[in-house]
């Protein structure tokens, strides 16, 4: 998996305050080395303004850890013993991250630490509404049993609004969920710390730190749901109800169809994985036509955030069989058409490179940042 480096400040890997000097110090050994950077302890020392001697207490306990492994000797032209190289150990832990937002089932994956994936797993959900939360740990629990290395965490994406810092899912109409605190109860079962996301959040994450994504950036997940993310320098805007990105529930069209959610014509009754395929499979003809009406819709309903936020970049997320290039190419070329203008560049979009893992792949990342704060 190629990773993204976070561009770090000076700050990012300063020393630590007394109260915490044990976990920030810890934390800039990490960032200095993750994912796959080589170096000396002299050179941690440098780059993380702590002493000699705190780096090489920290580097010794991270390796105590297996955060942090031992490697070659670093070549240099000047006598004496070269300097032995430390770096990250991926394969040290492992995370097991599910999503639970496409119409067809729960995605499972395990992966290591630098988020290359070492297991899968899927399972459809039992239709039932409100979606039965024991059979979401359940799976978590099946992923962890498959695990190589202990595991770090156990995340989930989920549509819907999220209280991330909770771990509760505060309203996701399409499982049937009201103030659910998944988080706890996988927790509870697993015993293991539990991150739960929404998964268009999760989906923009992983597109920044696995796929070199910008720090200023928007993602539209279009899945069971549609949801959007966007990125601003770098940090996911959440909303002062956790509820930023939530578009599937703008209504479009007062005379569309009725969405769970009591309204009509909603964003997401016109352009979702369910919908989409259907309208194929009854139109197997006009496929392309489907998929155009659909990027246009969309399009235009991105507009004014796409403006309003100045964003240059959109990534549209979601299953090959409905969001494919040409999808994406209306959905540019409406954005450009509405916004651009002397003040207003123009917008590129593109499909996620990460394809259907991109929901999963971002939990982990997300669990990575609260546990280890390496991204």
């Amino acid at each position: 998996m190629a990773l993204t480096r976070t561009s770090h400040t000076r700050d990012d890997y300063s020393a630590a305050a007394p109260s915490d000097i044990r976990q920030r110090n810890r934390t800039a050994v990490l960032r200095a080395i993750y994912p796959n950077v080589w170096c000396s302890r002299a050179e941690l020392s440098r780059i993380t303004g702590m002493s000699k001697v705190s780096t090489s207490d920290v580097v010794a306990e991270l390796i105590q850890d297996g955060l942090v492994t031992e490697g070659g000797y670093q070549n240099s032209p000047k006598p004496g013993k070269p300097a032995l190289l430390v770096g990250f150990n991926a394969r040290s832990m492992n995370v097991a991250s599910v999503d639970i937002s496409e119409a067809d089932g729960m995605r499972g994956i395990v992966t290591d630490l630098a988020g290359d994936v070492l297991e899968r797993d899927q399972e459809p959900i039992v239709e039932h509404m409100p979606l039965r939360t024991t059979q979401v740990v359940e799976f978590c629990e099946r992923l962890v049993a498959r695990a190589h290395a202990p595991v770090l965490g156990v995340a989930v994406a989920t549509p819907g609004t999220v209280d991330e810092r909770e771990g509760v899912v505060l309203a996701a109409p399409n499982l049937g969920w009201t103030d659910v605190e998944l988080a706890a109860l996988l927790r509870d079962r697993l015993g293991l710390e539990a991150t739960v996301a929404n998964d268009a959040d999760c989906a923009l994450f992983a597109e920044r730190c696995f796929a070199q994504g910008s720090e200023n950036m928007m993602l539209v997940q279009v899945a069971k749901g549609l949801g959007a993310a966007m990125l601003i320098g770098g940090n996911v805007v959440q909303g002062a109800d956790h509820a930023a990105g939530e578009i599937g529930h703008v209504v479009v069209d007062d005379d569309g169809p009725q969405c769970v959610c009591g309204k009509r014509g909603c964003l997401e009754t016109l352009v979702s994985t369910p919908v989409l395929e259907r309208r194929i499979a009854q139109e197997p003809g006009h496929r392309d036509d489907v998929v155009a009406d659909a990027g246009a819709i969309l399009g235009r309903a991105l507009a004014m955030p796409v403006a309003m936020s100045n964003i240059s970049e959109v990534i549209v997320a979601g299953p090959e069989d409905v969001v494919d290039d040409g999808m994406a190419r209306v959905v540019r070329d409406t954005i450009n058409d509405m916004v651009r203008s002397r003040f207003i560049g123009a917008v590129n979009v593109r499909r996620s490179q990460l394809g259907a893992d991109a929901a999963a792949l971002g939990a982990v990342a997300f669990v990575m940042r609260d546990q280890l704060r390496i991204l």
